[in-house]
């Protein structure tokens, strides 16, 4: 059978693409493959949707059946739910996801980055069902970031199976994530946006074209399964000219919120792994302490989005009654404000303890709930003060926009896509305020977003060009394997044969297995020969010297330039993890493969 598959797959499939190409082009065929993906990640978005109200049903109906087993049986099943959900997504990662199972966004950023496309099939399955027990059973985290994963997956593998160019398969993999994000909110044009502004931030414009089609037939196909596709019930007003210095202000608030999310995340994961380094102890220590949390705060559960919907409704009373821990105060407005700072505080500290405990998903939507929260907060002091009477849900809606452009450092999606979702078309001109002092506020306090911060912080990601595009290529692939290796005891006039017939300048002195003990240069030994009365007496060894640095065929090219540009050097040596000498590493060579990866980057 798996001969057959193959056979049908090479005498078949890749003879109908290559037919495709001769009478048509690459370029239509890789729209066609774009709506192909888009649809995929669409079903799958939908499926996921499906799965987590499932789940959630079947929460409410263990609820219902303890309660009437006994008064506060269900108190039990909220506190245990989430662990329940917790370890089932634990074993779907542990069991299917294999070791580099990725539950954030980053390491897609870095793959994209070094054009490594290659995805696991497995991915296409194993977020969704992972995500699923997540947040399906009360976890606190978002959807998209595995909708994202599995849009990804869909497109390098779909990438892979009809042998698409490896320049191509990143364009391929923008299609499935920008098809995953507006499937999940119905807003095809936030998809291409984050596409662009967060995955493949270098793509060209024309580039953009068959994630816009991958991303329109995601929103069709999405509507056609889910037919509500209004994502959050919002209430919006034509916003007021005498608002917009609280629009900047707000904008202000928002930037130094998200640097708080930002660094309250890793600091917390950073806490959790550091002190619980056995997966299992995460697990259950992790999880107990955010069964509590959620226990006392249930409006931290799930994704949140009905909270932000009593937001935009005003419904402060809703959301006091929603606490076990506050419900039993009364409801004026300090109980109102202090369960706002509590959720803008510990939202980000439960969608941690969710992932790195065990569970899957993403902080896009938490980041989306901490900003509706914020501006909710904002609108709502300044009311008081009596100065202005603002519109809340106004500030619900920009909030949102702030608090994801200051994390998530993606302006143009934070304004499209919050204005798609609550229909607030009205509010571009706050959104665009808010949005920009977000994003020019935040980077002043914190550089990166969160997925891109420990990347840059482990010298993995660059914003300099030039390092982006040398960091793609390992020092491998251009190791230069001809050379004329000496020996310490050799004698100089020995050596003088071996160099009369090479152009090389450097020479490797090697011991008997092949280790790299030091380098001799040209200059050194024409200098020694300038010398005959020590000329007959001197050998390798008096004239070898340790290199400043040794490089390793798993080095990037980056590496590799700043040895150069440091120590001013032609060549460096490179030698494999165990000493065993490889080669040398060239620099003229390097520069012409940078020269063809800009115009590889310019082409897209």
């Amino acid at each position: 059978m798996k001969k057959f598959l193959w056979r049908f797959h090479r005498q078949v499939i890749l003879r109908t693409v290559n037919f495709w190409y001769s009478r048509w082009g690459e370029k239509s065929f890789l729209i066609v493959l774009s709506l192909a993906i888009g649809a995929l990640a669409a079903v799958a978005a939908a499926a996921l949707h499906a799965l987590v109200v499932q789940l959630e049903l079947l929460g409410i109906q263990l609820r219902d059946f303890s309660n009437r087993l006994h008064e506060y049986a269900w108190l039990l099943v909220v506190f245990c739910l989430p662990m329940f959900g917790l370890l089932l997504s634990f074993l779907v990662q542990r069991w299917f996801g294999g070791q580099r199972y990725a539950k954030s966004l980053s390491p897609l950023i870095l793959a994209l980055n070094r054009r490594r496309t290659n995805i696991p099939l497995s991915e296409t399955v194993t977020h969704l069902i992972s995500s699923a027990f997540s947040v399906g059973f009360g976890g606190s985290a978002g959807l998209e970031a595995p909708s994202v994963l599995t849009g990804a997956a869909i497109g390098a593998n779909a990438g892979s199976f009809f042998h698409i160019h490896r320049r191509l398969r990143s364009l391929l993999l923008g299609c499935g994530s920008a098809a995953a994000i507006s499937a999940i909110f119905g807003s095809p044009i936030a998809g291409v946006l984050f596409a662009a502004e967060v995955l493949l931030p270098e793509f060209s414009v024309s580039a953009l074209v068959p994630m816009m089609m991958s991303s329109a037939v995601a929103a069709v196909v999405s509507h056609l399964i889910i037919a509500d596709n209004q994502f959050i019930l919002a209430i919006n007003a034509p916003w007021r000219t005498d608002a917009i210095p609280c629009y900047f202000l707000c904008g202000i608030v928002c930037a130094l919120v998200g640097v708080y999310v930002i660094r309250a995340a890793y600091w917390t994961a950073g806490l959790l792994k550091n002190k619980l380094r056995n997966p299992w102890q995460r697990l259950w220590v992790g999880g107990s302490i955010l069964c509590i949390i959620l226990l006392l705060f249930p409006v931290l559960s799930g994704q949140g989005y009905l909270f932000i919907e009593k937001l935009f409704a005003g419904d402060g009373d809703g959301l006091v009654a929603a606490s076990t821990l506050l419900s039993w105060l009364p409801s004026n407005t300090l109980t109102l404000l202090l369960l706002l700072g509590v959720v803008i505080l510990l939202k980000v500290v439960a969608s941690v303890l969710t992932v790195d405990a065990g569970g899957d998903g993403g902080i896009f939507a938490p980041s989306m709930f901490i900003g509706a929260f914020t501006g909710f907060a904002f609108a709502r002091l300044v009311n008081l003060t009596g100065l202005i009477q603002l519109q809340e849900y106004n500030f619900v809606a920009v909030g949102m926009c702030g608090v994801f452009t200051a994390v998530l450092r993606a302006p143009l999606t934070g304004i499209f896509l919050i204005a798609e979702v609550t229909g607030g078309y009205i509010l571009f001109v706050p959104l665009m305020i808010v949005s920009s002092v977000a994003f020019l506020v935040a980077r002043f306090f914190e550089p990166h977003s969160i997925y891109r911060k420990a990347l840059v912080e482990n010298n993995l990601l660059d914003d300099d060009r030039d390092q982006l595009l040398l960091r793609r290529l390992p020092v491998r692939p251009s190791i230069n394997r001809q050379y004329h290796a000496l020996r310490q005891n050799d004698q100089l006039h020995k050596v003088i044969s071996v160099v009369e017939d090479t152009p090389d300048e450097t020479f490797p002195v090697l011991d008997d297995d092949g280790r790299l003990i030091g380098v001799v240069y040209l200059d050194k030994i024409m200098s020694a020969m300038l010398h005959p009365e020590v000329y007959n007496h001197l050998l390798v060894f008096d004239l070898m010297e340790e290199p400043p640095t040794v490089m390793t065929p798993d080095d990037d090219l980056a590496h590799a330039m700043a040895a150069f540009d440091m120590f001013r050097l032609k060549t460096l040596p490179v030698c494999e993890r165990d000493g065993r000498f490889a080669g040398f590493l060239s620099r003229a060579p390097i520069f012409a493969k940078y020269r063809d990866m800009v115009k590889e980057s310019d082409s897209f």
